[in-house]
């Protein structure tokens, strides 16, 4: 064989090895985009049940402040506070 086929063998080895490696590499970019897409998918959904989260707190804290029956019950309920003149009775909670 000549110098010229040699070279002519060893550029089209160059360019099918550059030509694998490139369809390799957008292989491994295309998964990996899949997965960051998933990924961005499942924290979208964590941020907006975070919303809803913190809008219900946000009621329920407004509620708190201005409704003084509402701080009455909860005081209650929570705390195990009663009224004046009122008995409170306090049970163990059953453990399984």
């Amino acid at each position: 064989m000549n110098q010229k086929n040699i070279l002519s063998i060893l550029i089209v080895l160059v360019a099918l090895s550059a030509f694998a490696w490139l369809i390799f590499s957008y292989k491994n970019a295309s998964e990996e985009l899949s997965h960051r897409e998933s990924d961005k998918s499942v924290l979208q959904k964590d941020i907006e049940e975070l919303r809803k989260e913190a809008n219900s707190n946000r009621k329920y804290l407004e509620k708190l402040r201005k409704d003084p029956d509402f701080q009455d019950a909860t005081a209650r309920q929570e705390l195990g506070y009663g009224k004046d003149g009122e008995r409170v009775y306090r049970f163990p909670e059953e453990t399984k």
